[in-house]
């Protein structure tokens, strides 16, 4: 991963953590004091760093950074350190140790744990470790061992519709598919409020591209909600759907592995798939026959009274309707990849073994390529998040017959000859 990469994978959790504040819900001040503190006392696995908690002070500076910067995901980018060379944390042997100390007697403090690593030769005696390293160290280990004897499995429901969805995959039946029968998997989102179902769709896979098809389906449908939450396996984990969710401003938040009773609608949902919906349909149909059925069976369901709420999810969900976002009028230009490339002298870069040719004036400079997968013959350059228009799928053969442009010293531009 380059450096680049690094910085936007950084930001764009860091949006996560901000999207609550920046994303067009209103918040009193002891909403916001309230959320900041919860906020400041989870622990986190941060991307490229081993700290596990943040700081309000942090939390509040991304989301002036994020505000003052035009509310773009670069803003979130990291400044660079003041503090290079400096020690910042532990290693994995010295935390090993320190840990195993702690373990034995817990009554050691802290410098007196210090003094044994150097009488045990872990580290040298001129070498200082920062103490409230160690202190994190040690509190972040205390905590994560009380959250292993005690989870929280407490009810929640979102106060109006849109502020959380809940998505999800399961596996469905068999479907014909280019006359060949195979797996389907169904995607879902339902809204946590009104548990309306925003969209729900079979697929011949499971795959990010199939989730991120959902995804749109469902903003297009419903608008922008605040957050989603989702599994936390490989495909919900990709950088390229945080990304996404990010630039559209919306948070992400990711349950624990193994424990889907926190996305318990969409599961409770999909077990009513099982018992009332497959069992209609024992023979293989075609994915699209199947679909179309979902989609009546589905509008049935939004528009009957739920047993949890006592209301139709259609009507719930339509109740406080200024709560809804609209979805971008350019939607799909969101759901592209973004992949960071250096445009070499000749202006040419390279990806998944093709050469593209993009504007002179980024000639050794790197810049972004977004596309959509199915479709690489629109490749669209962006340089410091200004648009330089679609990318050339270059003819090496054509390419050594064609002239290039040449300025002389004076500054005068010439054509340059054919081969």
């Amino acid at each position: 991963m380059t450096d680049e990469e690094q910085k936007r994978e950084l930001a764009t959790f860091r949006f996560g953590i901000i999207s609550e504040f920046v994303t067009g819900v209103s918040l009193s001040y002891g909403e916001k004091e309230k959320l900041l503190n919860e906020k400041s006392k989870r622990f986190y696995s941060i991307p490229n760093s081993k700290k596990k908690t943040i700081a309000k002070s942090s939390i509040l500076a991304w989301i002036r950074s994020y505000n003052d910067g035009g509310r773009r995901i670069e803003a979130l980018y990291p400044k660079p350190r003041k503090d290079k060379g400096n020690f910042r944390s532990l290693d994995k042997r010295i935390s090993l140790e320190i840990k195993n100390l702690k373990e034995l007697n817990p009554e050691l403090t802290v410098p007196t744990i210090i003094k044994i690593l150097k009488k045990k030769k872990i580290i040298s005696m001129d070498e200082n470790i920062r103490l409230d390293s160690v202190y994190r160290f040690l509190k972040n280990q205390d905590i994560q061992s009380e959250n292993k004897k005690s989870k929280d499995r407490r009810k929640f429901e979102a106060e109006y519709p849109n502020q959380i969805w809940q998505g999800d995959v399961m596996h469905g039946p068999k479907v014909r598919i280019n006359g060949v029968n195979k797996k389907s998997y169904l995607n879902a989102f339902i809204d946590d409020h009104s548990r309306y179902i925003i969209h729900a769709e079979f697929y011949p896979n499971e795959k990010l591209e199939s989730l991120k098809d959902c995804l749109k389906q469902s903003i297009l449908k419903k608008g922008l909600p605040q957050k989603i939450y989702i599994d936390n396996g490989s495909c919900y984990r990709a950088i390229n759907l945080d990304q996404i969710t990010a630039c559209l401003g919306i948070g992400i938040t990711h349950s624990r592995p193994y424990t889907p009773q926190g996305r318990g609608k969409i599961e409770r949902w999909f077990k009513s798939i099982r018992d009332s919906f497959l069992p209609l349909y024992p023979n293989v149909l075609s994915i699209r026959e199947l679909n179309l059925k979902l989609d009546d069976w589905v509008d049935e369901y939004n528009n009957r009274i739920h047993s949890s709420t006592n209301m139709a999810p259609y009507k719930r969900h339509c109740a406080n309707m200024e709560c809804l976002r609209a979805a971008p009028s350019h939607i799909d230009d969101y759901f592209r990849i973004v992949k960071k490339r250096k445009m070499n002298k000749d202006r040419t870069f390279k990806l998944d073994r093709k050469f593209y040719e993009g504007p002179s004036v980024l000639m050794d400079r790197w810049v972004d390529v977004k596309y959509h997968e199915e479709d690489k013959d629109n490749i669209e350059v962006f340089f410091e998040g200004k648009s330089y228009g679609n990318a050339i799928l270059v003819d090496v053969y054509v390419n050594s017959k064609v002239g290039r442009d040449y300025k002389n010293e004076s500054g005068e531009l010439f054509k340059g000859e054919s081969k």
